[in-house]
């Protein structure tokens, strides 16, 4: 199914995010290997996760409506929040693929979920700290990949909120939602792998 879905973003999206499909792939291989996780389900999620990325606002908005969840007004006004859940759509429909660890990975990488599972966090991750990712040092990854895998995603996330709150746009719900759920599970001072 890899090689399947690696062609089909090859032909079908730029090259520049076919480049990051692939980074983030091999690091969501890594990170599922760290933490004994399943490494292929985290390739697949890992090529697939933008399949739906440089779809029109119109085209995901019509996907996602398929998926039988809410929208939100302010999904409506920024579709491409919803491109993770196109992608859903699109692995089931065009491709077969009804692993919800996968699928949910997909789904919720854009802006988190409380029930995103493992493979979801994984990929959460390796989206943000892939190595193409030029506003993300070295530095950062190392500490990153020196904790849990909560740790990991609180570390993501709480960029991701001062990013949005600098910039005075809205935290969707989502994110919220996660971020509370993992700090409530992890005290912080047990984020550290060793």
């Amino acid at each position: 199914m890899y090689t399947e879905l690696k062609d089909y973003i090859e032909k079908n999206l730029s090259h520049l995010r076919f480049e990051h499909l692939l980074s983030t792939a091999k690091e969501c291989a890594y990170l599922c290997q760290m933490f004994g996780l399943d490494s292929n389900a985290g390739r697949i999620a890992g090529i697939s996760h933008d399949i739906a990325r440089e779809l029109s606002e119109k085209e995901i908005v019509t996907l996602v409506e398929k998926d039988g969840m809410d929208i939100s007004d302010y999904e409506y006004t920024h579709p491409v929040l919803l491109h993770g859940r196109a992608g859903a759509v699109i692995l089931q429909e065009e491709f077969g693929i009804n692993e919800d660890v996968i699928l949910n990975a997909v789904r919720w990488h854009t802006v988190g979920h409380p029930d995103m599972g493992s493979i979801g966090k994984v990929l959460f991750v390796a989206d943000y700290i892939e190595p193409g990712r030029e506003h993300i040092t070295e530095d950062f990854r190392r500490r990153v990949h020196g904790l849990n895998l909560n740790g990991m995603v609180i570390e993501v996330l709480s960029r991701q909120i001062e990013y949005l709150r600098n910039k005075g746009n809205i935290i969707v719900e989502s994110s919220i939602l996660l971020y509370d759920k993992l700090l409530s599970e992890n005290d912080r001072k047990h984020l550290s792998v060793g």
